[in-house]
């Protein structure tokens, strides 16, 4: 098992990509913290599935962008089950809007949750780190972060501030033995993606700008965290890792099937 005896700190461990995550780290043996924002049961219900695996788990609620309620999620971790040697940074929203139209409300939610919030916890964490002796953070970035997004006004700039949030985060901490990377899915088959392509023609019209014709499963982000969460990936850090079944790399791709 490749994370045998660790913690790990997941927030939105409690859906999606975060659930997905927070199985996959108890899978190698890891002990998870499931935090969540909205959802208990759903929560209790990962909880379950990772005690089910053998591996020690609680949960504990905190809005990632309340300092306040991170510092007692990393309390709650340390208290429970002794240390933080992984924080996986998953919580995040994203919201329907032109940026003629986007509110300073709706603008200041998605900045506050993406990028604070990952800043707060990845603060709060590497605090318990350092005291350790290192650790590891990663962070779930976007594709989104590295191209414009149609009506996702704030959404693509906070994932693009994440990725170099990390970045700065990787080379500051490395001499504490800390590393920070980023992973950039693509579409994810989550909740999220049901919100941005409700129909079954959006959806299939969307697949087919992708060259693996498909959207990413949450499952393929989670073999990334775990990987870079282990010693496999000892010599990564400040590292963007993009899961996109090929989208970015597709320009001519698409170029072709206009013109055809």
């Amino acid at each position: 098992m490749r994370l045998a005896n660790k913690v790990a700190v997941v927030t939105g461990g409690s859906r999606g990509i975060g659930k997905a995550i927070s199985l996959a780290f108890a899978r190698e043996g890891a002990g998870v913290v499931v935090g969540y924002h909205a959802s208990a049961e759903k929560a209790r219900l990962v909880q379950g599935d990772i005690e089910a695996l053998g591996q020690r788990a609680l949960t504990c609620r905190a809005d990632v962008s309340n300092r306040s309620q991170v510092e007692q999620l990393m309390r709650t971790a340390v208290e429970t089950l002794g240390r933080i040697d992984i924080l996986a940074n998953v919580a995040g929203i994203t919201l329907r809007s032109a940026m003629e139209e986007l509110s300073e409300e709706d603008w200041d939610r998605v900045i506050d949750t993406n990028l604070k919030g990952t800043f707060l916890c990845s603060q709060a964490a590497a605090q318990v780190m350092i005291g350790q002796g290192g650790g590891n953070i990663i962070n779930i970035g976007s594709v989104s972060g590295l191209a414009a997004h149609y009506n996702r006004g704030a959404y693509g700039p906070s994932k693009a501030a994440v990725a170099m949030l990390s970045k700065v985060m990787a080379v500051e901490w490395a001499d504490r033995n800390i590393r920070v990377n980023t992973i950039l899915p693509g579409t994810t088959e989550t909740e999220m993606t049901d919100y941005s392509y409700p129909t079954a023609e959006m959806r299939a019209k969307r697949e087919q700008t992708i060259p693996l014709n498909r959207f990413v499963q949450p499952e393929e982000v989670a073999a990334a965290a775990v990987f870079l969460a282990s010693d496999d990936a000892a010599a990564i850090t400040g590292h963007s890792l993009v899961i996109d079944g090929g989208f970015q790399n597709s320009l001519f791709q698409l170029m072709e099937r206009l013109l055809t």
